[in-house]
């Protein structure tokens, strides 16, 4: 019986993956690197293994110094606490010089520092190198690596065929994974914002304020004055300009194909409304904004596939996890750097959401009661909590109250509507200023007190200075406290907002007289 390196070196690998569950993370083109992972009470344990004689100590160190920038980059999406490297090498001899200072374990520098430790399996070593492997690995068992020498090249084809044998059960496996269905609904949803989206151009534009109410997009004055709750839904296939559209479709496409693959056709359509409502429900408890887009149901694919990592996380990092957390986290930082003009609220929503549905449906072949009763209680405690905070939390009280000014001022009681608006400044921020500071200055010009109309109009005018009716309104109060050249100003852009009033158009010339 002998010792022969190469059959040394497929024999482990073949091992390790059929007796110890480590899995097979990459190779080489030749097969002479390998790297096999596993995860044992939270600590990674990666092991690479390579076949080669090395004649001198300098061709050795650079190999592990090789070895060990692989490593920092490999290792940057592990979120384990606690990582170990194994560095074995199979080789017929070792270098002929002086070396044993290679030996030593290793730190290595990464997000937080790494072991690893070097072995070096020859004809005079195999055996203690071995040992001292599977001592560290915290394996009780042992494998021969010797073998008889008359029959060594079949030895060595044997090992090699069940080596490739089993990484085409792992990529077979792999493969069966993201692609259970061919994707489908997610060209449905990209249908229907396609042609909801023509339909806003042909009825007056994407940007109009009024042809998105009317189509049902999410307008917290209409949810809670007329219970109008399906606007969460159908403001998701709605989009505000065709930049809007166009992201939105982009991102729906690449990550609706991956999740409709990896979860099937029910699950995807659940968890794609699911998280989809769960942000609109955020964009409605935090913000007072008309809003529609896909972009919650979109991070609600995100959550999806988060989870996704925690069921298959060798599978889920070894593909699609780097990219996919950075895709992430840019959109995050995007979202919160413009949230002036993002619905960030309903991104986060939709995230969580998205986490929650996903653990609900669960992963296709993987039946997990545990996980499915936490979605559903996830999922519960977010639409009610949402609910809840919605309807008594601070955004939409200041809109009650701006809608009882609204309803006082069409029953012509001025002092009421002063009253309601008045509450509803003091108990909102300024997403919820508009209402009440629209018909508080309406009602102050009813009562002559006009400077103060004047000062709730110029307001108005930095909140929202794309709103026609609002300088329609302020150039009616400048004009009655005979500031004229400003009346003019403010009545020249609401027509140039909106050319097909003729309201706005009588008002410029008459002022221009």
């Amino acid at each position: 019986m002998t010792y022969n390196e190469e059959t040394a070196y497929y024999r482990m690998i073949n091992h390790l993956i059929a007796a110890h569950d480590f899995t097979f993370v990459r190779a080489n083109e030749d097969l002479r690197v390998c790297w096999l992972e596993r995860k044992r009470n939270g600590i990674v344990q990666m092991v690479r293994l390579t076949s080669r004689t090395f004649a001198w100590a300098n061709h050795l160190k650079r190999d592990i110094l090789k070895a060990a920038s692989d490593i920092q980059q490999m290792t940057k999406g592990i979120f384990a606490k606690k990582v170990q490297i194994h560095n074995v090498y199979f080789g017929d001899q070792g270098p002929a010089d002086e070396w044993s200072k290679l030996k030593k374990p290793m730190i290595i520098k990464s997000r937080r520092p790494i072991p690893m430790q070097t072995y070096y399996l020859d004809r005079d070593t195999y055996q203690s190198e071995m040992e001292k492997l599977f001592r560290h690995l915290k394996l009780s068992d042992s494998v021969s690596l010797v073998s008889d020498e008359e029959r060594s090249d079949e030895k060595l084809e044997m090992e090699k065929s069940r080596l490739r044998s089993l990484l085409v059960q792992q990529q077979q496996a792999d493969q069966a994974v993201f692609h259970r269905k061919k994707p489908l609904l997610v060209y449905v949803f990209i249908g229907i914002s396609l042609l909801l989206f023509l339909i806003e151009v042909l009825l007056g534009g994407s940007t109009n304020s009024a042809v998105l109410i009317d189509l049902g997009a999410k307008y917290n004055p209409l949810i809670l004055a007329e219970n109008q709750w399906w606007r969460i839904i159908t403001s998701m296939f709605l989009h505000i300009g065709a930049l809007h559209l166009m992201t939105n479709m982009l991102s729906l496409y690449y990550l609706g194909t991956l999740t409709e693959q990896v979860f099937g056709h029910r699950r995807f359509f659940f968890v794609y409304l699911l998280g989809g409502i769960i942000g609109g429900l955020a964009s409605f408890a935090f913000s007072q904004n008309l809003s529609a887009g896909a972009s919650g149901a979109i991070f609600g694919l995100f959550g999806a596939l988060l989870y996704f990592g925690t069921v298959y996380p060798k599978l889920f990092w070894r593909t699609i996890g780097n990219g996919l957390i950075v895709i992430l986290l840019i959109n995050l930082v995007i979202s919160f750097a413009a949230s002036h003009v993002i619905d960030v609220y309903a991104h986060l929503g939709g995230l969580i959401g998205g986490f929650a549905s996903a653990m609900l449906v669960g992963m296709p072949g993987k039946k997990s009661l545990t996980a499915r009763v936490g979605g559903a209680l996830l999922s519960l405690v977010l639409i009610a909590g949402l609910l809840v905070y919605g309807l008594l939390g601070p955004v939409n009280t200041a809109l009650h109250e701006g809608l009882k000014a609204e309803a006082a001022y069409k029953q012509d009681d001025y002092q009421m509507v002063i009253q309601h608006a008045t509450g509803a400044l003091d108990k909102g921020g300024s997403d919820a200023a508009r209402l009440p500071l629209f018909y508080r200055g309406l009602a102050y010009s009813q009562t002559g007190e006009l400077e103060k109309a004047i000062q709730d109009y110029d307001r108005l005018v930095r909140l929202t200075p794309e709103d026609p009716a609002v300088h329609y309104n302020l150039a009616r109060i400048l004009q009655i406290n005979g500031q004229e050249e400003e009346s003019l100003r403010h009545a020249k852009r609401a027509a140039e907002l909106d050319s097909s009033n003729k309201q706005y158009q009588q008002l410029v010339q008459e002022l221009s007289q």
